[in-house]
Formats: structure tokens, C-alpha cells, sequence
């Protein structure tokens, strides 16, 4: 399950580049907190250096949030695109260039106004959100690692397993 990214977790990551980037007139920040490297961009240069998802072709960069452990173990990343293509083309896009691209997609929900696309490769789990804005389609991408994702997949499937009230069933 794909549980490290939400959509109000995205939005408040993605209005916190938008506000930071109207309030400088730098085209990047970087801090450090916890361990951690933050970095904010915005505009075309501002896809973060090694991102692993395809990006739209045409589409523009609006901006992205870096964040990185020192050690290199955990990274975050998030990216922001805008196509003036509509969703359904650019959402067939991601679909088929993830698998191209080696990815496994685990999760598919289309909705009126959204698709949502989680998929997982090797120990890096993403999320594309594709939405309707007024005159324009807005791409979402989020990219996670860390080590936490081996730890977290729970009981090998050879291992019995019986749903009751303590565990319910997660599927």
C-alpha cells in the first residue's frame, strides 16, 4: 500500500512551493532540518537533479520539493507540471510509459476531476496525480525511498494468515 503520500499531504507540500516561491526571488532555497536537506524550485529549471518518473512531453515546470537525508538513505521528492492537454491523454501517458519504464502500477483510481497512478520499482514507490485546472491539466509527481519500505511489506506470503477483529482483512 502506498500510504506515504496523500492528496492533502501533496497539496499543503505543493502550496508550500508555490508560497515560497511567490515570497522570493530566488529560483531555489535549500535548509536543513532533522537530518534532512529540504530543497524548494520553481520554473523550468526545477526538476530535481535524478528524478526517476518520465515528464510529460511539452508540458511546463512549475515547481518541485526536494527533500534528502544526509546519508542518501530516505529521499522525497515532488515535481509540478502543466500541459495544455487534456487529462485523459496525458494520464494514458504515465500509464503506459511507467511500465515501459519499469515500473509496477499498483493502484489506478479515475475520477471526474483527478487520476491517480501509484506504482512501485525496486525500493521506490511514486504517485502521479493528474487533475483538471481552469484552462490547463496539472501533473503532480511524487517519488519516495527509503528503508522503511522493506520493513514495512509485512508477512512473507508463504506465512498463513487469518483475518479476525484484532487484524482485520487489508485487502
Amino acid at each position: 500500500t502506498m500510504t506515504w503520500l496523500t492528496k492533502d499531504t501533496l497539496v499543503l507540500v505543493m502550496s508550500t512551493v508555490l508560497v515560497a516561491g511567490c515570497t522570493s526571488s530566488n529560483k531555489e532555497v535549500s535548509f536543513k532540518s532533522g537530518g534532512m536537506t529540504h530543497t524548494f524550485a520553481e520554473g523550468k529549471g526545477s526538476v530535481p537533479a535524478g528524478f526517476p518518473l518520465p515528464i510529460y512531453p511539452g508540458s511546463s515546470t512549475t515547481g518541485s520539493v526536494s527533500a534528502e537525508a544526509d546519508k542518501a538513505v530516505e529521499q522525497t521528492k515532488f515535481l509540478m507540471l502543466s500541459s495544455a492537454d487534456p487529462p485523459d491523454k496525458v494520464s494514458a501517458f504515465y500509464q503506459s510509459q511507467l511500465k515501459a519504464t519499469g515500473w509496477t502500477v499498483e493502484n489506478l483510481q479515475t475520477l471526474p476531476q483527478l487520476v491517480s497512478i501509484a506504482a512501485t520499482k525496486g525500493d521506490l514507490e511514486a504517485n502521479v496525480m493528474v487533475s483538471v485546472d481552469v484552462d490547463k491539466t496539472t501533473i503532480s509527481l511524487g517519488v519516495s525511498k527509503g528503508v522503511s519500505l522493506e520493513a514495512s511489506k509485512g508477512p512473507s506470503s508463504d506465512e498463513t494468515y487469518t483475518p479476525d477483529k484484532l487484524t482485520p482483512p487489508t485487502d
